[in-house]
């Protein structure tokens, strides 16, 4: 779902109303997001009144156009990256040439919940070097013990990699579901266990190199 707000300043919004489980096929109510269902409830004509945005948190840091920038997302938290990209590779900025990485990881239930998919594609086919756009959605598919995937799943997977450009100063962004964030949080901790490394404490060096370790929580899953 998408809405327009007539204003000086045209905004885009990500809502999902109804949630259903990948095996049984049916609703779960237990996950019906708040904002996502105002929204889907609202009438044409009906005023809302929204503040925002709030603080800095979330705003794409443009002071290097050479960056790379990790992106880890689930269901409609991949909205403010949606931003990102539309910055990154569509809007003609005359002071912010990217020229980086950008690192998209999503993880939604299948085909239907792939948001902007066209217009990721896009991007991607347009970016195929490594200043562009890399992808990995998690839809209908298996990990390596013949389970459900998750996003973490594929984190996992590129392990190694998202380590390496950490260390080299990438920025990491999450955004989505509340509850998919502690088995995120594990895996990471996980995989610098096996580096060595304590992630707590690797955690605090990314946030006082200023390094882009923020987070962000799907209002929908409060």
């Amino acid at each position: 779902m998408e809405i327009l707000l007539t204003a000086r300043l045209l905004v885009y919004v990500s809502a999902r109303a109804v949630y259903y489980d990948p095996e049984t096929g049916k609703e779960d109510p237990s996950k019906s997001g708040v904002c996502s269902n105002f929204l889907c409830n609202s009438k044409p004509g009906d005023k809302v009144q929204i503040t925002g945005p709030s603080g800095k948190i979330m705003l794409l840091p443009e002071d290097d156009p050479n960056a790379t920038h990790i992106m880890i997302a689930t269901g409609t938290g991949v909205a403010p990256f949606r931003g990102y990209l539309r910055r990154m590779f569509m809007e003609a900025v005359p002071t912010y040439k990217f020229g980086g990485l950008a690192w998209l990881f999503l993880g939604v239930a299948n085909n239907d919940s792939l948001l902007y998919d066209e217009e990721f594609a896009k991007y991607l086919q347009d970016n195929r070097t490594i200043s562009g756009m890399t992808r990995h959605s998690v839809e209908n598919k298996k990990n390596k013990s013949g389970g459900k995937m998750y996003v973490q799943d594929k984190i996992e997977e590129y392990s190694d990699e998202i380590f390496k450009r950490l260390d080299d100063g990438a920025h990491i962004y999450f955004c989505g579901l509340k509850g998919m964030m502690p088995g995120i949080q594990d895996t990471l901790k996980k995989v610098a266990e096996q580096r060595g490394e304590k992630w707590d404490e690797k955690l605090s060096q990314l946030k006082k190199k200023n390094n882009g370790m923020l987070k962000c929580t799907d209002i929908a899953s409060l």
